[in-house]
């Protein structure tokens, strides 16, 4: 792909950011990564909190990046229930200090979140939006935050993101990975696994959002987009990813039933199907 500007990814040592990261690395791509309160060493990242940006202090001055991977944020709806004012501070104060210092030329791009959708039945893009969640709140308002600030913006509402299992936390800011990371690693070690069977969501693979991710930066189909994959239990989900991995998981992953609402949560992505001719399985 054509692109030759700098990239920064914010939030560069977290669970997707981290695989962004090395991925557009490999691919020789101008790349930044910014995070901080590393739980382990990382010589190639830039360890800067955005929280404390200034005029005198201006880092993405230095870097003067034409694309930026807005994924820094307190990480993980229970952390963000728990703790709402630390959540709003590395939410919504940091997206707003990070745009008073953005040339309003620059692409930016923003992981929003499924939780504003909870409740909901097949909500599209214009779906009037009122999520009960503190998580939920604080994403709408970082959406709103950006939408007004540049035309020049991509916002994906995203669902469950997984990989095959082995995520390990790198920054205390950075979420644990997903519970179906979590189970994948148990099953690998032969540990026994209860799953919901009844409770259906979408659900989005890291190696195909990372792609999408990269389709980004010579795209110009900017706005906000749902995305989804079809709906699956989380049983179903993570039988698959057994599957596709090799794993023996037949005595390992017992299926039950969860009582949490919804039970099913899908998502209309028919607005991003058409614009980035994808579809994610």
């Amino acid at each position: 792909m054509n692109f030759d500007k700098n990239i920064l990814i914010t939030g560069a040592g977290g669970f997707i950011g981290s695989a962004l990261f090395t991925f557009l690395k490999k691919k020789k791509y101008k790349v930044y990564g910014i995070d901080f309160d590393f739980l382990r060493d990382n010589k190639d990242l830039i360890e800067f909190n955005l929280i404390d940006i200034s005029k005198s202090e201006n880092i993405i001055e230095k870097i003067n990046p034409a694309f930026i991977f807005h994924l820094a944020a307190y990480a993980g709806p229970p952390r963000n229930e728990k703790n709402p004012d630390f959540a709003r501070k590395y939410n919504v104060d940091l997206t707003s200090k990070l745009l008073m210092f953005l040339d309003d030329k620059t692409k930016i791009f923003f992981p929003s979140t499924d939780k504003i959708f909870e409740g909901l039945n097949y909500p599209d893009e214009n779906t009037k939006l009122n999520p009960p969640s503190i998580h939920g709140k604080l994403k709408l308002e970082c959406e709103a935050l950006i939408r007004n600030y540049t035309k020049k913006h991509f916002i994906f509402r995203q669902p469950v993101v997984h990989a095959y299992g082995g995520h390990d936390q790198s920054t205390k800011m950075s979420g644990i990975g997903s519970f179906l990371d979590h189970s994948v690693d148990q099953v690998k070690t032969k540990k026994t696994v209860e799953i919901f069977s009844n409770v259906k969501r979408c659900f989005l693979k890291l190696d195909e959002l990372i792609k999408v991710y990269e389709m980004l930066l010579t795209s110009e189909n900017y706005g906000t987009y749902n995305l989804s994959s079809p709906l699956k239990s989380y049983y179903e989900r993570l039988v698959e990813i057994c599957k596709k991995s090799k794993i023996e998981f037949k005595d390992y992953i017992q299926a039950v039933e969860g009582n949490v609402n919804p039970l099913e949560q899908d998502i209309n992505s028919s607005k991003f199907k058409k614009s980035f001719q994808f579809k994610f399985s």
